[in-house]
């Protein structure tokens, strides 16, 4: 853990309100926390939690503090950290907070830009396909994470998975950037000015309007595209 610590940790829990926590829900790919201010998401650690685990983590952690919850973010277990995660997104991605309608995949953004992409997200072939792909579990085409220090010190333009922030890889990654702009993307990012003092230039990620909705279909095992109706994709520059 020591490595792989959250970046801005302190930060974000010195921000925390410590308002009630309304639902923490833990599906098989995401898990929700809803708070009185917003609604925070974080991608389920490797996809791995049955429906018993889930439920036990969920009784566990049900009558405690928006902050209490949000300390998680310093535990050694993976899904209690991730936990955590959604909880300072929770204080973090304000239900009126003004954002850019867009997802910070958007082709135009990026003309004649040497792209990085840490991550695969869906139609990437289409939207960039420029771009270097580098993944964890690399598919066709994709790069794996350990040519990262080969290709991130000469890309105009990095954009990074918001599920290194919640690993803790995130810190590593942003060490190798030498000039370029940096954006942290997808329905895990938290919406916070914070980031900039580590050199992340924008923020693409999702507010959820509907968290009771969500909460459901997040249960049911839902994923972003079947619950991307019940809230917005948005940008904002740093």
């Amino acid at each position: 853990m020591s490595n792989n610590s959250i970046l801005g940790n302190e930060h974000f829990l010195s921000s925390i309100r410590d308002t009630k926590v309304n639902k923490l829900t833990i599906g098989l790919y995401w898990i929700l926390v809803e708070a009185e201010q917003g609604t925070g998401l974080v991608a389920t650690p490797q996809n791995q939690i049955s429906s018993k685990l889930a439920k036990k983590y969920e009784k566990k952690y049900e009558t405690i503090s928006l902050y209490e919850l949000a300390l998680l973010v310093k535990s050694e277990n993976l899904i209690e950290r991730a936990i955590g995660c959604a909880a300072i997104n929770a204080n973090t991605n304000h239900y009126k907070l003004n954002v850019t309608p867009e997802n910070g995949l958007e082709p135009r953004s990026y003309k004649e830009q040497r792209i990085v992409i840490v991550g695969r997200f869906p139609s990437l072939k289409q939207k960039l396909p420029t771009a270097i792909v580098l993944e964890r579990n690399p598919g066709p085409g994709d790069l794996p994470e350990r040519e990262a220090p080969n290709v991130i010190p000469d890309c105009t333009q990095l954009i990074i998975t918001a599920s290194t922030w919640v690993n803790g890889t995130l810190p590593s990654l942003l060490k190798l950037v030498e000039t370029a702009h940096v954006s942290l993307i997808g329905p895990g990012t938290p919406f916070s000015p914070i980031l900039k003092e580590y050199g992340i230039d924008k923020l693409g990620g999702f507010l959820v309007q509907k968290p009771d909705e969500l909460s459901q279909l997040i249960h049911n095992g839902a994923g972003v595209r079947q619950f991307k109706h019940l809230g917005v994709f948005g940008t904002i520059d740093l």
